[in-house]
């Protein structure tokens, strides 16, 4: 309404065409809207001049002379022109009204439309607002996303410093469990030490055997078989503690590792944390002198913030970095128990290497032990046998004397008659040559003679053979006293041998100084005083 009846006429909006646009394109509806009013307003002023202009041509000739007379023209005119002036007057007065309240109008219409337009740009900007305000609440709601996903990476990094943190006190618990497997192989290594060198002892011991008893029996085999158990033991039980070694190394940079990493995440834990927003004060009532306030990492030395991340890397690969982290720590983890399994592996592998060297060990020394007691009782048999073999060799030497001192009298005893016979023979050759003849008494000394000799070589062969035998006898004697002698010096070494301690053994290792029988180097005897006063002379000639 308030529209209609401000509208100009269509002089103003001819002038205000000539002053330039004021409306904005959102004004066409309401510029339409008064277009049909102002078309009516124009008719109703044309049609006014109109019926003035048919006035002043039907008005009375005098009336117009009236109006000329009045307006200062033509005498002639009269009251008609009187009139006209008048009526002209008028519609100057009019032409200038409408110019003003076209003025006053446009005036209220530039107001109207300034009001509008800026109706227009506060709705405008109530849209714009509305639209920031909408977007300001999506960007909240993703700082909202944002903090959701801090506090499922804060989850999840609990959640792998859990796996961490229980992983390395399962390694630290293994490398416990791995460093006692290795003082038990140590010691075990060291224990073999002592029993090695009892039998080394012992074969060097029975090195020193005669010659006679240096022979490869059973007791030899058996100590150089225990000899070899324990070398190859030893060397066996070298080896898994230098791969215990190894284990235990990689074990402590593997939990290294794993500290490092736990410190990571905890660090990130505590970044995380602190994004999410800071803990209320609770002791904001005591006083701040009376509170200790720990330095900030930043004052602390040698310390320094992790870097940032790269912004090439930021853009689009934060979910590759999150998974490759994970993955990382996961990976750390799996490789840790794999090493953990190897450990325990390997411990078993040398506890049931230390029991089976110690049961074959045990059973090579219990052998060897058992071997050099069947040796001495065997010597201390053989021993006895020489002895009373001894004492019946030295009974039937002094028989077979006995007998030769006999058949030497037997043979005594042949030599009178023999004599005798010789006697009658050299008598009876001096008879005459007519009695020389061969007669019964010459057949029975001849007889007698052959019989004789017969005696005599029988005894003598006999003699001999029993000079044999006696000979014989004392050999055997004497070597039966040397194998007496061998035998009592063996069974000594073997009672030795089996008596042997790894103490006495430390004593009589002559290349342990603990033994106190190591041999000392031969002192160089000094050179003579001529000699070295004459190479030196030679010398200090040479360099002259």
């Amino acid at each position: 309404a308030t529209s209609s009846l401000l509208a100009p006429p269509p002089a103003s909006r001819a002038c205000a065409g000539a002053m330039g646009p004021s409306t904005t394109p959102g004004d066409e509806d309401d510029a339409s809207e008064l277009e049909p009013q102002a078309q009516d307003e124009d008719l109703v002023e044309e049609a006014t001049i109109g019926d003035l202009d048919d006035f002043g041509a039907t008005m009375p000739f005098s009336m117009s002379g009236a109006l000329d007379t009045h307006g200062g023209g033509d005498s002639r005119q009269g009251p008609v022109a009187s009139v006209m002036s008048h009526t002209s007057a008028r519609s100057a007065n009019k032409v200038e009204c409408a110019l003003n309240e076209e003025r006053w109008a446009m005036s209220t219409n530039e107001k109207l439309e300034n009001a509008k337009s800026l109706q227009k740009m506060a709705v405008k900007s109530m849209m714009e607002n509305h639209s920031a305000a909408e977007q300001a609440h999506k960007f909240n709601s993703a700082a909202n996303v944002v903090s959701s996903s801090i506090k499922k990476k804060l989850l999840k990094t609990q959640d792998l410093c859990k796996g961490l943190e229980d992983r390395i006190e399962s390694v630290e618990d293994t490398i416990r469990q791995v460093g006692e497997c290795l003082f038990q192989l140590q010691r075990a290594h060291r224990c073999k030490w002592a029993p090695l060198n009892v039998a080394e002892r012992r074969l060097e011991l029975r090195d020193a055997r005669p010659i006679q008893e240096l022979v490869r029996d059973n007791c030899q085999e058996a100590l150089e078989h225990e000899r070899n158990l324990l070398v190859e033991a030893r060397v066996a039980l070298g080896g898994q503690i230098e791969k215990i070694k190894e284990c235990l190394v990689a074990l402590d940079r593997l939990c290294g590792e794993l500290r490092e990493d736990l410190r990571g995440k905890r660090q990130t834990a505590r970044i995380d944390r602190g994004c999410l927003g800071k803990r209320a004060n609770l002791n904001s009532s005591i006083n701040a002198k009376d509170r200790l306030v720990l330095p900030s990492l930043q004052d602390i030395p040698y310390f320094s913030m992790p870097p940032a991340p790269s912004p090439s890397d930021a853009p689009g690969r934060g979910l590759q970095n999150e998974e490759s982290r994970q993955e990382f720590t996961l990976r750390l983890v799996a490789r840790a128990l794999r090493a953990e399994e190897d450990a325990m592996r390997l411990a078993n592998e040398s506890d049931a290497l230390m029991v089976s060297t110690e049961r074959e060990c045990t059973k090579a020394s219990a052998q060897a032990q058992t071997e050099l007691s069947r040796r001495v009782e065997e010597t201390n048999q053989l021993r006895r046998q020489l002895e009373g073999q001894m004492v019946q060799t030295d009974e039937t030497i002094a028989q077979t004397q006995l007998s030769l001192s006999k058949m030497h009298q037997s043979l005594d005893s042949h030599d009178k008659p023999l004599r005798a016979l010789d006697k009658q023979f050299a008598a009876r050759s001096e008879r005459a040559p007519r009695e020389g003849a061969r007669d019964l008494v010459h057949e029975e000394m001849e007889g007698h003679l052959s019989s004789l000799q017969k005696s005599v070589r029988s005894l003598k062969n006999k003699a001999e053979a029993t000079s044999e035998i006696l000979e014989q006898l004392r050999q055997s004697k004497q070597q039966m006293q040397e194998d007496y002698k061998n035998k009592i010096a063996a069974q000594k070494i073997d009672d030795v041998c089996s008596k042997v301690t790894p103490r006495k053994a430390m004593a009589l290792d002559r290349t342990d100084p603990r033994g106190g029988r190591c041999r000392e180097p031969a002192r160089r005897k000094p050179p003579l005083a001529g000699l070295s006063g004459g190479f030196e002379v030679g010398f200090s000639q040479q360099l002259a």
